[in-house]
């Protein structure tokens, strides 16, 4: 009989960081789809984009909260990205955009930050330990 290797118990804080990924994707397509329709200010170019990082914060959510592999190395590589977005954000994005631009620099540096670390890593199946000769 073959052994199922069991996937580790999900932390708390990949369960938050899943919330707060989704829920900052709903406020991105909201905030975005605002400027977009005429019902507030900022760029349209920075509106298409915010409406963009709402899409893949939403999938990021999803794949935080299941554990998918690639939604490790996905959510580094955006939160990361995300730090200038938030930047240009503030400086352009009027009152909604200035309080998510916070919000979205904030999670672009504690997020990536905290998927580092052992506990979060091993969930999403990536070693945190070098392998044995």
């Amino acid at each position: 009989m073959a052994s199922v290797e069991s996937k580790p118990k999900r932390p708390l804080g990949v369960t938050i960081i899943a919330i707060v990924a989704a829920a900052g994707g709903l406020l991105s397509l909201f905030g975005g789809a605002s400027v977009l329709a005429g019902m507030a200010s900022g760029p349209l170019v920075l509106a298409v984009i915010v409406v963009i990082f709402g899409i893949l914060g939403l999938t990021l959510g999803a794949g935080f909260y299941t554990g998918a592999k690639w939604a490790w190395m996905a959510g580094i590589v955006i939160y990361i990205i995300s730090i200038g977005l938030g930047i240009a954000e503030i400086l352009y994005g009027g009152n909604v955009g200035f309080i998510g631009g916070i919000i979205r620099t904030i999670a672009g540096i504690v997020i990536p930050v905290y998927l580092t670390r052992p506990g979060p890593k091993g969930f999403f199946g990536k070693s945190t330990t070098l392998p044995s000769k």
